[in-house]
């Protein structure tokens, strides 16, 4: 049993369902309150000189800033966030999903006490993405409403473009995402190796097959969840719940 299975077991209550949703709810009346006084979240950022002298609400407060205060992007932010959320709640549970998110807010805490302020709601909300892209990686969404894109791309797309992005920035910027990415590993790196095993075993099985199968063209049906034991998919079985276990294979909660 792994050492996060023997948290879970021993500290249960630590678990807080629909977490994002509240700091999304959060995101939402923040902005509002922008919107009645312009300037009010500078109160809530993670701002080092301001905590050392206090304010010690900015720990915490700054979660809840949202990454963009325009009036038409803003709500597509949260209910992408908000979805993002839902997502890797499904597949990792609530307890692994808070452990995630905590760990990753306090490692972007630290980094902010020891390096300066920076955007570091930037980065919390990218290692969600990063999350939700491993746990569901054929996941499609449109990027833009037009251009349709699996997570699994669209999160290494991200990843390139903000380490791309860091490294004319600060220190502090950049050892944020070094803490996150590190967070996202300890996290997911049983599926990322499960994901490359398969990856591999099909180049080989591709590789292998026969000429005459290689040229059918069946169209076969894709399904986001199959438990390893009964091979049981959320299409075939529309009311059972799926959890992915620490060795990056996936179950339904009966055989789990």
């Amino acid at each position: 049993m792994t050492f996060i299975n023997r948290l879970e077991l021993r500290y249960p209550w630590l678990a807080v369902p629909g977490l994002i949703r509240f700091v999304a709810c959060f995101n939402a009346l923040v902005f509002l309150l922008h919107l009645i006084a312009p300037g009010y979240e500078s109160v809530l950022t993670l701002n080092r000189e301001a905590i050392l002298q206090g304010e010690i609400w900015r720990l915490i407060t700054w979660i809840f800033i949202p990454e963009t205060f325009q009036p038409f992007w803003i709500l597509f932010a949260l209910l992408f966030l908000w979805f993002l959320g839902d997502g890797l709640e499904e597949g990792l549970g609530a307890f692994r999903t808070t452990l995630f998110y905590m760990i990753g807010m306090i490692s972007c805490t630290i980094v902010a006490l020891i390096f300066g302020s920076y955007g570091a709601n930037t980065f919390l909300n990218l290692s969600l993405l990063y999350a939700f892209a491993t746990v569901h990686p054929d996941y499609q969404v449109f990027l833009f409403f037009i251009i349709p894109i699996r997570m699994k791309w669209l999160a290494l797309c991200s990843c390139l473009l903000t380490a791309m992005g860091t490294v004319g920035q600060s220190q502090a910027a950049k050892a944020a995402l070094i803490v996150t990415l590190i967070n996202y590993g300890l996290f997911f790196w049983p599926i990322l190796l499960l994901h490359y095993k398969n990856f591999l075993t099909k180049c080989l099985q591709k590789k292998q097959a026969p000429l005459f199968m290689r040229k059918k063209n069946l169209p076969a049906e894709e399904t986001f969840h199959c438990c390893v034991i009964c091979k049981c998919t959320e299409k075939t079985g529309p009311h059972l719940e799926f959890r992915v276990a620490d060795n990056g294979e996936e179950y339904c909660m009966e055989h789990l």
